[in-house]
């Protein structure tokens, strides 16, 4: 179970840079309404094994969630399906950069 890991502030300069990306979101919809990083994706942890079919394959997943637990799990559980995976290390609560949407 080989997969990046990745700092808040590396995953600043992905968005900054236009990387590549498939961005998920896995905190229950009212954390997500309530903010996300632009360009996410809401599939909550308890949702993404019946929502696998909306995951690309061959492009980048990179998961965060509220502090980087949920996100390690959903990782360790699909990069052995095949999926390119990364974590976002500490989650959203690390998160300080221009990209959070907050409503």
């Amino acid at each position: 179970m080989c997969y990046p890991i990745i700092t808040v502030g590396e995953l600043d300069y992905w968005i900054y840079g236009g990387r590549q990306m498939f961005l998920v979101d896995l905190r229950g919809p009212e954390a997500f309404s309530r903010s996300h990083l632009k360009g996410a994706v809401n599939i909550p942890f308890e949702e993404l094994e019946d929502r696998l079919e909306e995951l690309p394959v061959g492009t980048p997943i990179v998961f965060y969630c509220t502090r980087g637990s949920q996100s390690m799990l959903a990782c360790n559980h699909l990069v052995d399906r095949g999926y390119q995976v990364v974590n976002v290390a500490g989650g959203l609560t690390a998160y300080r950069g221009k990209y959070l949407i907050q409503e």
